[in-house]
């Protein structure tokens, strides 16, 4: 796999990023939330009421930052997705897309990849930019929802429905891609044993 390092550093770099934002920025604001999770953090979204309770966790903690002069929760949420989740969806797609190419990168023997891995490898990269799509409209979405302007204004339960759709997308979409993946990885390192063309290192 020797020439495919720049690659799998991308891929460390970016599982480093995640472990950073995950384990160092976001657990300061769910303190300040009282513990409740961002929208980020759940995988299936917050129905109505949650949604309307972190929505004055929020603006509860805002009021309460302004008296004590420091960071509130929304201001950090926000400066979350406008500098970490900025950066992070773009690496994790071109990771997601580079582990499919490596699962079916072999110069020394080519035309020998079957159609099915070759569409699995669509599959991967379709679903890849789908995540990418998601996850920067429910960035742009909860801002709106959790944004310290959007205390000035009544809790909008029109845009409740529109974040758990995008954030339910968002890890749906990651999660068939990784299973594609490893599936391709899984025809990539028995291809020899059933018989197929060697697989020699990248």
């Amino acid at each position: 796999m020797k020439r495919l390092w720049p690659g799998w550093l991308l891929c460390m770099l970016t599982a480093g990023l995640f472990a950073y934002v995950a384990f160092v920025h976001v657990p300061p604001i769910n303190a300040l939330l009282g513990g409740m999770r961002i929208p980020d953090q759940m995988p299936f979204g917050y129905g109505l009421e949650d949604a309307r309770a972190v929505f004055e966790a929020f603006r509860s903690d805002h009021a309460a930052a302004q008296l004590a002069a420091r960071t509130s929760a929304s201001e950090a949420y926000v400066s979350l997705h406008a500098g970490f989740d900025l950066v992070f969806p773009p690496l994790l797609t071109a990771c997601l897309a580079f582990c499919g190419f490596a699962a079916l990168f072999r110069p020394s023997v080519p035309g020998h990849t079957p159609r099915m891995a070759g569409v699995g490898f669509g599959l991967v990269l379709a679903l890849a930019f789908t995540y990418l799509a998601c996850d920067f409209i429910e960035n742009a979405v909860a801002d709106a929802m959790f944004a310290p302007r959007a205390f000035a204004l009544e809790f909008n339960e029109g845009f409740v429905f529109v974040l758990r759709v995008l954030t339910t997308g968002k890890y749906v979409t990651v999660g068939l891609a990784f299973a594609i993946i490893a599936a391709l990885w899984t025809w990539r390192l028995t291809a020899g044993r059933r018989g197929g063309p060697p697989i020699p290192e990248a």
